[in-house]
This record gives C-alpha cells, structure tokens and sequence, in this order.
C-alpha cells in the first residue's frame, strides 16, 4: 500500500508540475488573452483526462489489493480456526489421559498403602 501511495503522490507531482510548466509557457507566449485562455483551457483538460486516467487506475489497483488483503485474512482466519480446534481437541484429550492416570495412581497408591 505504501508503495502504491508513494507512486500516486509522484504522479500527482508530476501531473501537477507539467500543468504549471504548461501554464507559465502560455502566459508567457506573445498571443492574445482570448486566445491565450483557450489554450490554458484546452491545457487544462487535456491534463485533467490524463489525471483522471491515472486516478482511476490507481484506484482499480488498491481496490484489487484491497479485495487480495481481505482474502489472505480469511484464509489466514480459517487456518487459526482449524490450528484452535486441534489444539482444543488435544487439549481434551490430555486432560482425560491425565485424568485416567491420575485415577490409576490413586487406586493404585490405595492399593499399596490400603487406605
């Protein structure tokens, strides 16, 4: 994801740069103002398109990795799910294992002792 946003603020930057470059050149060009604000305009949605493209895909890519997080996360849920109920189940039978054998040293140290 950072890389993603590192890439979207350098194009931005660069989006951005271009568009002043392109702004300083025409004001500085020797036309007419009528002519001038057409060219600034024109300018400008040319670069608004440009910056739309680029924001739509960046926007399609983190939806994409977005839609890969979420399914690493349940696949990553789902194996912790299986791993607790092994555990659980193990669990239960070492508690009845230690359980038995505790009932087989008491019986057997009843036995032995006689009490």
């Amino acid at each position: 994801m950072s890389k993603l946003n590192n890439a979207t603020k350098l194009l931005a930057g660069l989006a951005i740069g271009t568009a002043i470059g392109a702004v300083v050149g025409l004001l500085y060009a020797p036309e007419a103002g009528k002519d001038t604000r057409k060219k600034l305009r024109k300018e400008a949605d040319k670069y608004k398109k440009e910056l739309d493209k680029y924001a739509n895909d960046f926007s399609e890519k983190a939806k994409q990795t977005k839609k890969d997080l979420e399914a690493k996360l349940e696949d990553v849920k789902s194996k912790l799910a299986e791993q607790k109920e092994e555990f659980v189940a193990k669990a239960k039978e070492a508690k009845s294992d230690l359980k038995t054998k505790a009932k087989e040293t008491r019986d057997e140290f009843q036995e032995n002792i006689g009490v």
